[in-house]
């Protein structure tokens, strides 16, 4: 797979390879072995967390289309982008130091967002009634980016919705693509149509501009952590969970109520500590299940189904993509 690292990453054409994880952590929380899809492009897990490897943007194009089909989520882009973290994404909280309406916020936010991405351009246009949120791209894609173009939108429309606040209208609001085949119609109330351009955009009032950053985007209120507090919440979380891995559904909220803590110390916490949650529930699985393969007298659909897979096959492809063996070959090679 040609790559390329930082000191070319803005040569034309070429995407951040990190932005595909969090597709990654969504699949792998749904307990969806995206591995089939990384071996096919010639990517692996570990290259997209180094943050320095550029890839050309059609190869995200077509990763991305193949996990959709992997997943049999049409809309997983649009998934994917709901439970985006925007507030550990550079451009949107560092645009968000100091401005204190829309059209500021936008202004830095159209200087730093270009800064993930070389295949696009990123623009402004302020009309007399509507203001356009427009991604171009450079050249015309020979892989149409279905997912890539919902992840926009739903990212897009959040961010909106975010700084807009209480003078968020989604009836106002419309989002535009060539691609829309990713995007459901009428999504979140906004309109939805077709556009002649191979980019993406959004469009909403101009009078927004003028409108004050919703404060509840600045995230004020969000828990300060200490490290100390933070390496102890992630060892009671794993303390916690241990006996729970079987359950299929593992929010935030939930595992937070287990902890008697609030979820945004527990997501706090695990972010000052470089992971999230399926991540951490995903090492625990692994953790337990070769703490169990060590006794001769579990069987491994035993150890499975107390780890939440249905029949061994299941649980033997989630051993498999993490370990790089069987539970079967891990057994004997420990024997």
């Amino acid at each position: 797979m040609p790559h390329t690292t930082n000191s070319q990453a803005h040569q034309e054409g070429f995407i951040r390879l990190a932005l595909v994880l969090p597709f990654l952590d969504y699949l792998n929380a749904r307990d969806i072995d995206p591995h089939p899809a990384l071996e096919e492009f010639g990517v692996s897990e570990d290259l997209m967390r180094d943050a320095k490897v550029y890839v050309h943007a059609e190869l995200v194009f077509g990763l991305l289309n193949k996990l959709s089909e992997l997943s049999g989520d049409k809309y997983l882009g649009i998934h994917v982008g709901e439970t985006f973290d925007l507030q550990s994404w550079p451009p949107f909280t560092n645009a968000l130091q100091g401005p204190s309406t829309l059209f500021k916020f936008f202004a830095d936010f159209v200087r730093l967002v270009p800064q993930e991405s070389s295949s696009v351009l990123h623009s402004l246009i302020v009309e007399a009634d509507r203001a356009i949120y427009r991604i171009a791209r450079q050249q015309e894609p020979s892989v149409q980016p279905l997912q890539v173009t919902g992840f926009g939108a739903a990212v897009y429309v959040r961010l909106l919705q975010s700084v807009t606040g209480p003078n968020w209208d989604p009836s106002v609001v419309a989002w535009e693509s060539r691609y829309l085949l990713g995007v459901p119609l009428g999504y979140s109330g906004i309109e939805t149509r077709v556009g002649p351009d191979p980019g993406m955009e959004i469009s909403f009032p101009t009078a927004w501009l003028h409108k004050d950053v919703a404060i509840g985007s600045r995230f004020a209120s969000a828990q300060p952590v200490s490290s100390e507090q933070d390496v102890s919440v992630v060892a009671a979380l794993r303390s916690a969970l241990r006996d729970k891995l079987d359950e299929t559904v593992l929010k935030p909220a939930s595992v937070a109520s287990l902890l008697g803590i609030d979820p945004d110390l527990l997501i706090n916490a695990l972010k000052h500590n470089g992971t999230t949650l399926p991540r951490e529930i995903k090492r625990l699985k692994i953790d337990v299940a070769k703490e169990y393969l060590m006794d001769p007298t579990q069987t491994v659909a035993n150890i499975g189904a107390s780890l939440g897979y249905s029949d061994k096959a299941h649980f033997t492809r989630f051993f498999r993509s993490q370990m790089g063996m069987t539970p079967t070959q891990f057994r004997v090679g420990k024997s």
